[in-house]
């Protein structure tokens, strides 16, 4: 028996939304599904970090119910965004403890996008928490990051789902999730936040499309009937992710049975 396939998991963004990538990864383990490596842009980071850390995907579950808004951000008026997320950075360190990369188990990418010049940062040194906020910074509504020489806001920009990320990082199967396929029950926006990130779902849906081109198998879970801020309903968006993962199943053997058999093939070079 060949040498195992490195399994890659791009984990995208959807603020709220995020929370369905647990049900992902409960459904993973289910099926003895190996992740080797992960890569997450906003919400997918901090799902993804904290699985990294060592969490198991049904405790992740139980830590996420403990989310609100109120615990995560700060109002702040100020000229370079609205909200303070240092939250958030409470919320890691209270959960997994002050990581830095190298304490992880699973390695990890957290993806932002430097303001300044609107080029990807991929972030795998330092400290975790850090790295996490950046990458869920969204311009305009929560205060950018500062990460050495780099002004960082959310990664989402740049990368929606990172799965050329985590197939730089070494993945040879990519599983891409991706959290805003619009939906026939999608409700309408209720507030500036959901308009702002329903008005960049739009405008990147192309952009969503060409990052997916890099995942063997694309996992969708329905959560147009999901707010992007709602932290309520944690257990309906974990089972949406759950079963859109059951029903990619077919697909992720497929892909896993195909890798060795083309590596069969594939001559050595001389």
């Amino acid at each position: 028996m060949g040498p195992q396939v490195r399994v890659g998991l791009a984990l995208g963004g959807g603020f709220a939304r995020g929370i369905a990538h647990i049900g992902v990864l409960q459904a993973l383990n289910a099926n003895s599904i190996p992740v080797d490596l992960v890569a997450g842009t906003s919400a997918g980071s901090l799902v993804g970090a904290m699985y990294c850390a060592g969490l198991d995907p049904w405790l992740l579950e139980r830590v996420v119910e403990q989310l609100n808004w109120r615990s995560l951000v700060r109002l702040k008026l100020r000229r370079d965004g609205l909200l303070d997320a240092a939250g958030l950075e409470r919320f890691i360190l209270g959960n997994v403890g002050d990581l830095q990369f190298g304490d992880l188990k699973t390695p990890f990418t957290a993806t932002a996008t430097d303001l300044m010049t609107g080029r990807e940062v991929l972030l795998n040194s330092g400290r975790v928490s850090t790295a996490v906020r950046a990458s869920c910074a969204f311009p305009g509504i929560f205060l950018p990051v500062r990460v050495g020489m780099h002004t960082l806001v959310d990664g989402g920009l740049v990368h929606p789902v990172p799965a050329a990320v985590v197939r730089a990082m070494g993945a040879e199967m990519v599983i891409g999730v991706e959290l805003n396929k619009p939906g026939a029950t999608s409700r309408s926006p209720r507030n500036l936040l959901h308009i702002m990130l329903q008005s960049l779902a739009l405008v990147q849906r192309p952009q969503v499309e060409t990052a997916l081109r890099d995942a063997d198998v694309v996992i969708q879970p329905d959560l147009s009937n999901y707010g992007v801020i709602e932290l309520e309903r944690v257990d309906d968006m974990v089972r949406a992710g759950r079963e859109a993962a059951e029903a990619a199943m077919p697909a992720i053997r497929a892909a896993l049975d195909r890798i060795p058999r083309e590596r069969r093939d594939t001559p050595d070079p001389e």
